[in-house]
């Protein structure tokens, strides 16, 4: 394998691996926030709620309802970041996991001893990799888009309790 092959193929596979960690931590982030305002159920039952306009109740509702579906999107696309991806190719690779679980021994030395001849291995794990890439970076950067109106409604529904 050559050396711009195989920078190339490290480049990708950190990205992938960054991609992982910020998922991870906006997704603690995101479930800390939501468990903490758990707490906005309790304004449908407190006094002061019932007093309200039905306007009052109806953005509120609304936007408790806009919250609940902001923080399901952002959950789901920022697991779908972290879960592992498999590729959807019939060819053995020697250097995919699952494929090499796969293998018995002999064909393992084989087709270890065929991808060092043979550069395309390395060149179509790069394109596998890139693939993965793509579609952890799209949920990604989803995630980072809902989370903006996340925390704006949460801010919103604050507010609307502290002025009740």
């Amino acid at each position: 394998m050559e050396s711009k092959e195989k920078e190339i193929l490290e480049g990708v596979q950190a990205q992938i691996s960054s991609f992982d960690n910020k998922a991870s931590i906006l997704l603690s982030v995101v479930g800390i926030i939501f468990a903490l305002t758990l707490s906005f159920l309790d304004v449908f039952h407190a006094d002061f709620y019932i007093a309200k306009s039905s306007a009052y109740k109806g953005w509120y509702f609304t936007l408790f309802i806009i919250y609940i579906i902001l923080t399901i999107i952002l959950i789901v696309s920022l697991i779908l970041v972290i879960i592992p991806r498999s590729h959807k190719m019939k060819k053995k690779y020697s250097n995919y996991y699952k494929d090499i679980d796969d293998m018995p021994i002999e064909k393992l030395k084989e087709s270890i001893n065929n991808s060092s001849k043979n550069e395309t291995d390395v060149l179509e794990q790069i394109k596998i990799n890139s693939n993965i890439c793509t579609k952890k970076h799209y949920c990604l950067k989803l995630a980072a888009i809902m989370f903006i109106p996340f925390i704006i409604c949460i801010v919103i529904m604050i507010l609307l309790v502290m002025i009740a």
